[in-house]
């Protein structure tokens, strides 16, 4: 599916859901804002107050994250079937077997625009995909992460087997703590919902509540699925290196969250989100990376290999690592040849 055909099929399924009302003929990215935001609602009553997980480690020099995005578990069925989402999940299987990751981080559009009456079933099949890995992980909403009602999504991801989701009574946003095998703290992970706008000021208003906690870890990775303004920046500057084919869609993030990460001792942002960009640059401090999109039923295979990201980092100095990795078990880094 191309770019353009995959955002006007997102619209019309906004519209159809009733929370969208334009034409796609008449649309533009920016447009693409449901009434309601996604991933908030009332809390379901399984959904806990707290909103930090943990996550223990046997090696706090190589935690190992793979972070999978833009999965687009039942997108352009009319075409793939199911066969797409299948090539998909048996994907994402062999490279948790083949990395053995720490954790899973699922940074958004797992599942693709419901159609009227489908959501809860495509919501438990995404689920699904998630829980059967045997792998602790991590979830961001992304912007075609639709339901009807987002309670009981909210509720399921919170108690469902080896999840670390704790966002349900902060708008989708919260923290990965790693802690070592005796439970002392290690590092954080800061999760962000950033709905179909990208950053903007209920997260910045999170972020600087979490600014002022004092259990916070000294340094912490950011995963999320709208890109910020620094992603544009870093690939302008030149300062980037890797594949870009698309231009990067912030949905109007201004770039004024940034200082906010760098105050949590922020060292690199993972998004997904823009299927055919694979890049990554420093902004004063920060990386900003994309993730390997890896749907075969979402756009861009033609262009890119789908696949993911594995992250390896040390919690000791903070440092990371990262390279794209392809379920046949071949690798990429910018340096190399692009597979």
């Amino acid at each position: 599916m191309k770019r353009r055909r995959f955002l006007t099929q997102g619209t019309l399924g906004l519209s159809t859901l009733g929370i969208g009302g334009q034409s796609s003929a008449e649309l533009s990215p920016t447009d693409l804002r449901p009434a309601k935001p996604i991933g908030l609602a009332k809390p379901d009553r399984r959904v806990t107050k707290d909103n930090i997980s943990h996550c223990r480690v046997a090696d706090p020099r190589a935690v190992k994250i793979l972070q999978c995005t833009d999965v687009h578990l039942h997108c352009d069925r009319e075409r793939y079937g199911d066969k797409a989402d299948q090539r998909t999940r048996e994907d994402i299987k062999r490279l948790v077997d083949q990395h053995q990751p720490n954790l899973i981080a699922f940074t958004g559009d797992v599942w693709h625009d419901p159609e009227p009456g489908k959501s809860e079933e495509i919501f438990a099949d995404a689920l699904s995909l998630m829980v059967e890995m045997d792998t602790p992980w991590l979830f961001n909403w992304g912007n075609h992460d639709l339901q009807e009602n987002y309670g009981p999504a909210q509720g399921a991801l919170t108690e469902a087997p080896k999840s670390l989701y704790r966002g349900g009574y902060q708008g989708g946003n919260y923290r990965v703590r790693l802690d070592d095998a005796a439970g002392k703290p290690l590092h954080e992970l800061i999760c962000l919902n950033t709905t179909t706008q990208g950053i903007q000021a209920p997260q910045e208003d999170w972020l600087k509540k979490v600014s002022t906690l004092e259990d916070r870890s000294k340094h912490s990775l950011c995963f999320l699925h709208i890109p910020i303004q620094q992603y544009i920046d870093v690939w302008k500057a030149g300062s980037a290196n890797g594949l870009k084919q698309e231009e990067v869609c912030t949905y109007g993030e201004d770039g004024s969250a940034f200082t906010l990460l760098k105050k949590l001792g922020v060292t690199a942002c993972f998004c997904g989100h823009d299927h055919v960009n694979d890049y990554a640059g420093t902004h004063d401090g920060i990386a900003m990376v994309y993730g390997r999109a890896t749907g075969h039923a979402g756009y861009g295979g033609d262009k890119i290999r789908k696949g993911g990201k594995l992250i390896t980092l040390d919690t000791t100095s903070g440092r990371h690592s990262w390279k794209t990795v392809f379920a046949n078990g071949k690798t990429w880094v910018p340096s190399e040849k692009v597979q």
